[in-house]
């Protein structure tokens, strides 16, 4: 049986399932591939049509959910439906369970909460993950696209950014349908994209992660604990806590999960990276001049 966390306590099954997928058997690995494909609505099926989709029998089905610690199916299907409800929490829902939420007692009010989530993010950040993705950034073949949603895209244009001070080639994709879909034609298979989808998922963004990795680009995803939909299509998954004090949902761990990954980045390319930024400065430099002589 996988041991629960009691330093995650709320993790939802899906980011449990990916996170135990090289403990499971090769038919076991089937049926949460299948899960994973179309969830949480897969597992709300019944264990015949699951069973029928990942092409294993009814048992290796069941004891699946057995080994994640589900006394039988009906269990199983009563948490995913729980996390269906949590996965379209909107901010007035989410606003009605701080103000029921217990008041702290000292200290900075709510930073405690942001404290646990960074922590707990940072904790469960696999090192081989993040590994994996500066590989990829750093790929000096790869052109690198980074996308958003209606309030990650201030995270997409953040990593955008900080990535064309230390290696060419990297865009900020936009959020007009039409440009949209010029990037998505020229995407290949040396190719990179960085999706960032956090809940209420996006439907624009998880179609051009899905057509792009259909056109061979490896897609690295950042989202929560709930999982986006587009993690059938992500090369890596990298899951951030996004608890907040607040009504809206934190990005707090997801940017330091940026800052470290940058680092490496920089890092890993060595003097090429500073030689870049040292090239930015001076032509920043010769444009502020420029402007004053005006």
């Amino acid at each position: 049986m996988v041991a629960a966390d009691p330093s995650w306590p709320s993790e939802p099954f899906s980011t449990r399932l990916l996170e135990q997928m090289d403990t499971l058997t090769a038919s076991e690995k089937r049926v949460a591939r299948a899960i994973l494909a179309d969830y949480p609505l897969a597992g709300l099926d019944s264990v015949t049509s699951l069973s029928s989709k990942a092409g294993v029998s009814a048992p290796t089905v069941l004891r699946l959910a057995t080994k994640f610690g589900f006394s039988g199916w009906p269990q199983f299907q009563a948490e995913l439906r729980e996390e269906v409800s949590q996965r379209l929490a909107s901010p007035l829902s989410m606003y009605s369970q701080v103000r029921s939420a217990p008041k702290p007692s000292a200290g900075v009010r709510g930073g405690s909460v942001l404290l646990d989530a960074l922590e707990g993010t940072l904790e469960r950040l696999k090192p081989e993950v993040l590994n994996s993705a500066v590989e990829m950034l750093i790929d000096p073949r790869a052109r690198v696209y980074v996308i958003g949603g209606r309030f990650s895209s201030a995270l997409a244009v953040y990593l955008a950014t900080h990535l064309q001070m230390v290696r060419p080639q990297v865009t900020s994709v936009s959020e007009i349908p039409s440009l949209r879909s010029n990037v998505i034609l020229d995407l290949g298979r040396k190719d990179v994209v960085v999706a960032f989808d956090f809940r209420r998922y996006q439907r624009d963004t998880i179609e051009f992660g899905s057509a792009a990795a259909e056109r061979g680009a490896r897609v690295i995803l950042f989202t929560d604990p709930w999982l986006s939909p587009l993690v059938s299509s992500a090369r890596l998954v990298l899951t951030v806590k996004t608890a907040s004090p607040s009504a809206f949902d934190s990005f707090v761990p997801a940017l330091a999960v940026l800052e470290l990954l940058l680092h490496r980045i920089a890092e890993s390319m060595g003097q090429k990276s500073l030689d870049r930024m040292r090239a930015h400065d001076d032509l920043n430099r010769a444009f502020m001049l420029g402007s004053e002589d005006l």
